[in-house]
C-alpha cells in the first residue's frame, strides 16, 4: 500500500499546483483578502505532496492498486477543494466537503448560494467541474507518472477509449479538444449576450456537464440566445471525445452515423415534444432534456413545479446519462443502446438452432459475449445502489419520488433535484452516490473490499 501513498502525493501535488489558478483569480478580481484561502492549501499541497513523492518510493501498479488509487484519490480531491470554501466564506466542513465533491464529480447539486460566495470562489467552483470532468486523476498522473501506471489509472477512472496509441499522447489530445471547445464556449455565450464572468463560468461547467452556475437561480431568466449556445454546448459535452476528434477531422459523416450520436438526438427530439406537450415551453423543453440528459443539471424552470408525468421523463433521462468516453455521467447512451439490443439479440440466440452463430453487433462495431455481460452487470450494480439509497431517503420520510429523484441525480452526477434543503445524514448519502457515480462503482467496490480484507 505503500504505493498507493506515494501516487496520492502526486495528487496532493498536483491539487496545489491548481489552487494557484483560483488565486490568481482572485487577484485579477481584485478580492486580494480572499487569495490565501487559496495560497495557504495550495503552498501546504505543495510541500506535503513533494515530500511524499520523495519519502515513499514508487512501485508498479496492477489494475487493483490502480482502482483503489482512484477511489481514494477522489475523496482527497473532495477534501483538498472543500478547504477554500472554509477559508473564504466560513462554510462547515460537510457542506464544504459536499461543494468539493459535487465539483469534482460534476454533479453540480449545490449547498451554497452563490451571491454569498466571493467571485473568485465562484470561480474555484467552476473550475473544479472543468477539472473533474476530464478526469482529475487521470490528467494529473499522465503529467507526472510513468506511461504505464497512467494507463491503469485512466482505465480504473472508467475510461477506456484511446485517441492515440499512447495513454500520455491521449489525455492531451482529450485536452486540447476539451480547451478549444471551452475557448470556443467562452466567446459564443458572450457574443450571445452574457458577461464576461458568467461566459466563463457558464463555459467550464456546461462542457463538463457539471451544471454549477454563477447565478443563485441558474438559466431562469436568461435569454433565449444564451440558452440555446449553452445547449449546444451541453451536447457537445455529453458526447464522447473520440467522436469530436472525428469532426474535427471532418469525418462529419462518420460523427453523425454514429449509433450513439443519432441515439441522443432522437432522444432529446422526443423528450422534448413531451415535456413540450405536458405544458413547457419550447425552448425550455429543449434545454431542460439536453440538461437531464448530459447530466449537466441547469435549470431554466422550477423542476419542483412540474407535473409528476414531466419529473418521470427527466428521471429517465437522468439515469441514462450521456455519451461514453464523454464529460457525462450516468448509465451512458451507449449502454442503454446495448441493453436494448442485448434482450432482442438472447432472445433470438434461445430459439436458434445451438450450432448457429449469432455475433452480437451494433453497427459495424461486434461486442464480446463478456462485454454484453459486463455492460448487464455494471447495470444491475447501478440499479442496487439506486434502490439502497433511494431506501434511505424514503426512511428519511421522503416519497418515492423525491428519494428517487434526488438519488439518480447524486448517482448520475446531475444537478436536477427536486429538493433545496438537506440534512446531515442526506449529504453524506448524497456524497457516496456522487463518488460512485463519478468512479461507476467498481474501484469503490474494491477499495471497499481491500479494507474488509485488512
Amino acid at each position: 500500500m505503500m504505493a498507493v501513498l506515494h501516487y496520492l502525493g502526486t495528487i496532493t501535488f498536483s491539487m496545489g499546483l491548481l489552487l494557484l489558478l483560483p488565486s490568481l483569480a482572485s487577484v485579477i478580481l481584485d478580492e486580494y483578502a480572499v487569495a490565501p484561502a487559496f495560497l495557504l492549501p495550495a503552498l501546504g499541497c505543495i510541500i506535503t505532496g513533494f515530500l511524499l513523492q520523495k519519502l515513499v518510493p514508487k512501485k508498479e501498479l496492477d489494475l487493483r492498486l490502480a482502482f483503489i488509487i482512484s477511489a481514494l484519490g477522489w475523496l482527497l480531491i473532495a477534501l483538498i477543494g472543500g478547504t477554500p470554501y472554509i477559508l473564504a466564506s466560513g462554510v462547515e466542513f460537510l457542506d464544504a466537503y459536499f461543494e468539493a465533491m459535487a465539483g469534482f464529480t460534476t454533479t453540480g447539486i449545490s449547498v451554497l448560494t452563490p451571491s454569498e460566495l466571493p467571485r473568485s470562489v465562484i470561480f474555484w467552483r467552476s473550475l473544479t467541474e472543468w477539472v473533474g470532468g476530464v478526469g482529475i486523476v487521470v490528467l494529473f498522473l499522465a503529467i507526472f507518472a510513468p506511461t504505464n501506471v497512467a494507463a491503469k489509472l485512466y482505465v480504473a477512472e472508467a475510461r477506456s477509449e484511446r485517441l492515440e496509441p499512447s495513454m500520455a499522447r491521449t489525455a492531451r489530445k482529450i485536452f486540447y479538444i476539451y480547451s478549444y471547445l471551452t475557448l470556443a464556449a467562452i466567446l459564443a455565450l458572450y457574443l450571445s449576450g452574457a458577461s464576461v464572468f458568467e461566459a466563463v463560468n457558464h463555459a467550464l461547467t456546461a462542457l463538463s456537464s457539471g451544471g454549477f452556475s454563477p447565478n443563485d437561480d441558474s438559466y431562469m431568466g436568461v435569454s433565449p440566445q444564451v440558452k440555446l449556445v449553452t445547449m449546444l454546448f451541453m451536447l457537445l459535452g455529453g458526447i464522447s471525445f473520440a467522436l469530436h476528434q472525428r469532426w474535427m477531422e471532418g469525418q462529419f459523416r462518420r460523427f453523425f452515423s454514429n449509433i450513439e450520436v443519432q441515439a441522443i438526438l432522437v432522444i432529446v427530439a422526443i423528450f422534448s415534444l413531451l415535456l413540450y406537450l405536458d405544458g413547457v415551453p419550447a425552448i425550455d423543453a429543449a434545454f431542460t432534456t439536453i440538461s437531464a440528459l448530459t447530466t449537466t443539471g441547469f435549470t431554466s424552470i422550477d423542476v419542483s413545479s412540474l407535473s409528476e408525468l414531466s419529473k418521470y421523463y427527466l428521471l429517465l433521462l437522468l439515469n441514462i446519462g450521456g455519451g461514453y468516453g464523454s464529460t457525462a455521467g450516468g448509465l451512458k447512451v451507449i449502454r442503454f443502446v446495448i441493453i436494448i439490443k442485448a434482450i432482442e439479440w438472447f432472445i433470438r440466440k434461445i430459439t436458434s438452432p445451438r450450432r448457429r452463430v449469432m455475433p452480437f453487433k451494433i453497427q459495424d462495431k461486434v461486442f464480446s459475449e463478456e462485454e454484453v455481460f459486463s455492460t448487464l452487470l455494471f447495470a444491475l450494480l447501478y440499479l442496487f445502489f439506486l434502490t439502497l439509497g433511494t431506501f434511505i431517503f424514503i426512511f428519511l420520510g421522503h416519497d418515492l419520488m423525491e428519494a428517487l429523484f434526488m438519488i439518480s441525480s447524486a448517482q448520475g452526477n446531475n444537478g436536477l433535484v427536486v429538493l433545496s434543503e438537506y440534512n446531515t445524514i442526506e449529504k453524506v448519502v448524497m456524497i457516496f452516490h456522487m463518488w460512485i457515480g463519478r468512479l461507476e462503482i467498481i474501484p469503490v467496490l474494491t477499495l471497499l473490499t481491500a479494507l474488509r480484507r485488512s
